[in-house]
Order: structure tokens, then sequence, then C-alpha cells
């Protein structure tokens, strides 16, 4: 886990956290890991018959480095349809390359950390795309929030990036370690996960690495004690521990998995797209669906 620490330096990011309301005209689509494989994505669009007039695409961030398409996936900021969160990878390229409306300078190791993480494309762009993406799309890329609520009550769910859980104090270290803690007033609270009453940005932004670059609830999941069961979209395993109480259903992505997981409300599902073999994916999931598959739709 591994962050330069540029993260809270935006003044273009207004929101940690967003609420958008329930999608009562068509589906709520969400994808994982995104790594610039906008042909798998347009690909599972016509599967799905995906209709941009009443349809939403949720994206758990990592939209580009690593796949051919970096900037066509970015692009996709501009889609009044497409919702998509701060992932690991958007941290590292605001890094490396700010926005022009942006004061900020480049961070020191920025660009070999992004290089040694998929991010040559942005070395390789023209001219011309090197003006879009630093006048359109980065300044895009700065306001997303980390965090997306859609929907409210019971029937809501949460997109983020890795994992919305902190850390605990014993763990800290000076600079990235230190902004792990999720030290809230003074005081340093043991490591948790967050629920639906504790996202506020005040918690959030001494939290945002965690969040992105977060992997320590996967890690707790026992496969031994889980049970799988299978989808239209492939297995889904459901851990010993599946729900946590007062967090609605959270879908991420970060770690890619064999096959879907669910663990203490948090839905994994990046399965690691851009390694285009016969075990990855690009999972397109509709929210109703695995409501159903999960019994509660």
């Amino acid at each position: 886990m591994r962050s330069a620490g540029w993260s809270k330096h935006y003044p273009l990011m207004t929101k940690l956290h967003i609420k958008i309301p329930a999608n009562t005209r068509g589906r709520d689509f969400i994808i994982g890991d995104l790594h610039g494989c906008l042909d798998l994505l347009e690909a599972e669009m016509d599967r799905h018959q995906f209709d941009p007039d009443a349809d939403r695409m949720l994206s758990v961030g990592d939209l580009a480095d690593r796949g051919p398409d970096a900037m066509g996936c970015l692009r996709l900021l501009n889609q009044p349809w497409f919702h998509a969160v701060r992932g690991n990878h958007e941290d590292m390229l605001l890094g490396y390359l700010p926005p022009s409306a942006s004061s900020i300078k480049p961070s020191p190791g920025a660009g070999a950390l992004l290089m040694r993480n998929g991010g040559a494309w942005v070395d390789a762009l023209t001219t011309d795309e090197l003006i879009e993406i630093k006048n359109i799309i980065l300044p895009k890329v700065a306001e997303l929030p980390y965090v997306i609520t859609v929907g409210d009550g019971n029937q809501q769910f949460h997109i983020a990036h890795a994992e919305l859980m902190t850390t605990g104090a014993k763990e800290e270290k000076a600079g990235f370690w230190r902004r792990l803690t999720g030290a809230r007033n003074g005081k340093r609270e043991g490591r948790r996960i967050v629920t639906d009453t504790m996202l506020d940005d005040s918690l959030l932004a001494e939290m945002t690495e965690p969040i992105m670059w977060g992997r320590r609830l996967i890690q707790q999941v026992d496969e031994a004690a889980s049970r799988i069961i299978d989808t239209p979209q492939g297995p889904l395993m459901i851990s010993q521990n599946a729900h946590y109480p007062g967090l609605s259903l959270t879908y991420v992505g970060h770690t890619p998995v064999s096959q879907m997981t669910l663990h203490a409300s948090h839905l994994y599902v990046d399965r690691g797209a851009y390694l285009r073999s016969a075990d990855s994916e690009l999972l397109m999931v509709d929210h109703k669906q695995v409501l159903g598959w999960l019994g509660v739709g």
C-alpha cells in the first residue's frame, strides 16, 4: 500500500462523499476497475443493452493505466450517465500531471510510481491530447468523490474504490501511515469498518488512503468457511462474515479477485480485466439483479 500523499491538496475537489437519488427510470450498473479496457466495457454495454437515456454506470475507480485505451476510459467522465469514485490510479495521475487550473506542482516520486503501475501512456500523449487531459479531463478527475451513495433508507448502497475501513493506532508511522489512522478530534480510534452514519467529509478526509489503497478486509475472508452461489455473472463467494451491521451494500474494486466476493457488506467486483486472460474479465453487474442473488431484492 503506497501513496505519495497528494490526494488532499486539490482545491478543485469539493466533495469527498456525494449522494445521488435512486434511479427510477432505468438500471444502475456497477463496473469493476476499467484500467483502459474501453473495448471490454463497450462489449458489456452491448450485451446488457445499456440505455444511456435511462441507465447509469457506476465505476469503482481506476479508469486508466495498464490497458490499451486510458484516454478513452477517462473521457467517460464527460458522459452524464457515468459516475465514478476516485481510485489510487486517479490519485497517482493527479500527482504526476496536475490540472492546468491547479497551482499544485507535480509531487516528487509521482512519475516513477505511476510508470511502475502502467502509466507510460501519459508520456505518449499527443499535444492535443495533453491539452485535453489537462484542461478538460483532469479537472473532472480532481473532483471525483471517494464515496458515492445511491438512494436512501434500506435501499441505499455505496460505491468506493478499496474499502471503508480505518487503521488502528498501533499501525501508525510517520507520513502516509499517520494518515491511515482515522484519527478524529485528536483521538486515535482503533481499526474499524465505517458505517452509514459515519460517512461524512470530516472523517473521510482523514482516511482517503485506506479508501483508495486498503486490502485488509479482503484478507479476512476465510474461503473454507464461505459458500459459493452461482449467478449469471459467474460464481459469487459469500464469506463467513458477509454483512457488517450498519453498513449498506458497498461495491468496491482495487483487489482483483477470482470471483465476486461479499465480505463485511463489501462486494468486490474487480476481476482483473486488464490481464486479458482466461481467468479475468470486466464485470458489469445490475444492482437489482445483485439484490436478487443475495435474497434481498
